[in-house]
């Protein structure tokens, strides 16, 4: 094997290995200790006042917890200026690897064949979250819907076609997934799939919000989206006998679970690194929590 190859294959293995830690490993992550780190050099270096702006983007599913803790830490540092996009967890890699924006978002682990596009990216958990089947309020599973992950695939690759093959009414089940890049359909598909492809028929929505809205307005709909985009305009079915509630995520029961992410193009600088530190922190967890997400302590 030439030196070149070997190298490359080094790169695979270590990357894989880093992979596997960032699913197997729940609340701080040791690339938080660079966090730490950044603090413990402002300290030393007294009081710093914060200026700038701030670009973030990337995934749906942190999009409200980076809004709302860029309102609160605008309100605290009023030279600062915070602009929160979306665009989905793919793009919001691309983004941040590439410099197009400050700070990047992912709900789901950063790929193997990302970071060698953009090897220098450093990445942060944020929270953790799951993803839930949501039907109609108003449909007559609402509320006692329980799925095996069987069904489940069943359902979204378009084996099961009818309400009535799982005790409901006669009437066609009206499938919605998330776009190509999504991280929240990356997880559904990794945990709930089975290797099995979406409906052809399936609707393609481009958000976690949207999603939500397609069933909110429609009695028959099924989609899945982050558990912080439950609410009343929507019902969680529970899986393999276990509710979809954040209690069933933190002692292992519910099926699906995962991390939220943001990541810098290399060591962030002391703005970004204020931001993520203020996320992380017990404010920043509490507006987590508020929002429908888990913590990370």
């Amino acid at each position: 094997m030439s030196d070149q190859n070997q190298l490359i294959t080094y790169a695979f293995v270590a990357l894989i290995i880093g992979a596997a830690a960032g699913y197997l490993t729940a609340g701080q992550i040791t690339y938080n200790k660079q966090i730490q780190d950044l603090q413990n050099q402002l300290a030393e270096g007294g009081e710093v006042e914060l200026t700038g702006s701030l670009s973030i983007a990337g995934s749906t599913t942190v999009l409200p917890i980076a809004q709302e803790c860029a309102n609160l830490f605008m309100e605290q540092h009023l030279k600062v200026d915070v602009s929160v996009a979306g665009g989905g967890s793919g793009a919001g890699v691309k983004s941040a690897g590439s410099g197009e924006v400050d700070i990047g978002e992912a709900s789901r682990n950063i790929k193997a064949s990302e970071l060698l596009s953009y090897p220098d990216l450093v990445a942060f958990s944020v929270a953790k979250d799951s993803v839930a089947v949501i039907v109609n309020p108003d449909n007559p599973l609402s509320g006692s819907l329980d799925l095996t992950l069987e069904q489940v695939s069943e359902i979204f690759s378009g084996e099961i076609t009818n309400w009535n093959e799982i005790g409901g009414p006669d009437h066609e089940i009206e499938v919605y997934t998330r776009e190509e890049g999504s991280g929240t359909r990356e997880v559904f598909v990794d945990y709930a799939m089975g290797g099995k492809e979406f409906a052809a028929n399936a609707g393609v929505k481009p958000s976690n919000g949207e999603m939500r809205a397609a069933v909110a307005s429609n009695q028959y709909a099924v989609a899945y989206v982050s558990f912080g985009y439950i609410d009343d305009t929507v019902s969680a079915a529970s899986i393999n006998s276990v509710e979809a509630v954040v209690e069933n995520v933190n002692n292992g029961q519910y099926p699906i679970t995962r991390i939220l992410w943001m990541f810098t193009k290399g060591m962030p600088d002391p703005l970004e690194a204020a931001f993520i530190e203020y996320v992380q922190s017990l404010e920043g967890q509490a507006i987590v929590e508020d929002l429908g997400y888990i913590p990370i302590y």
